[in-house]
């Protein structure tokens, strides 16, 4: 098969209006494209409610915009001061997990309070969108395509590389409220470490989506050899 033929073959299509062949390429791609639509327009529509919610004086905005700041700690200590319904039976000892809230933040606790939950919020949502385009060209040009491949290819970087600086950053801003609000917390690389959570299942998910990827665009030239062949 010569050069010419495999870029002609290997080249994006523009895209146009469905084919007739789209509800087949669809129904390959379901159930998972009609989620992944929903939650992508239902996380749209709450980004925008969010955003706007505060300016118009509802209670429909974002979670961050509350007056009350908390902050958990990473320690446990053992109490035997519940009674009532809370009062363990005997030789069963209660470990709590103390929170430490505040109605009067200021604005640097606001800033890590909101560091605290941004950046997971900003990967779901880029997944979601490149997921989305994902599922819009395979629909239209095909599953096996070379297109499909470069954009499952894209979704997995983005998942591998943000899934550990969304964990960084949320477990900094975390600790460093939690120094904010308790005296025996202090902001140092220990407690970074501590309330940093190894997105060990994201990683070794992202990695399989590369490999597909990978997987998808050799079956993809293999194809485009037996059809030049034939």
């Amino acid at each position: 098969m010569s050069a010419a033929i495999r870029n002609i073959k290997g080249a994006e299509l523009p895209d146009g209006p469905p084919s007739p062949g789209e509800r087949a390429h669809d129904r390959l791609l379901q159930p998972v494209a009609t989620v992944v639509r929903g939650a992508y327009w239902l996380s749209l529509v709450g980004l925008v409610v969010g955003l706007v919610g505060p300016l118009v004086g509802t209670k429909l905005g974002l979670a961050w915009g509350g007056s009350r700041v908390c902050a958990e700690s990473g320690s446990d200590f053992g109490t035997t001061g519940f009674t009532g319904v809370f009062r363990p039976p005997a030789g069963v000892d209660v470990m709590v997990r103390p929170s430490y809230c505040t109605d009067h933040a200021d604005g640097a606790q606001r800033l890590f309070d909101v560091l605290g939950g941004l950046p997971s919020l900003l990967l779901a949502l880029g997944v979601l969108f490149l997921l989305n385009r994902l599922i819009q060209g395979a629909s239209r040009q095909g599953v096996f395509t070379v297109r499909t491949a470069k954009h499952l290819r894209v979704a997995g970087w983005w998942l591998l590389l943000g899934c550990p600086v969304a964990e960084v950053v949320e477990a900094g801003a975390h600790a460093a409220l939690l120094a904010t609000l308790a005296r025996d917390h202090a902001f140092d690389a220990d407690t970074w470490l501590g309330s940093w959570q190894p997105p060990y299942a994201l990683v070794f998910t992202a990695l399989g989506i590369l490999t597909f990827a990978r997987v998808m665009r050799a079956g993809v030239a293999m194809r485009e050899d037996l059809e030049g062949t034939v």
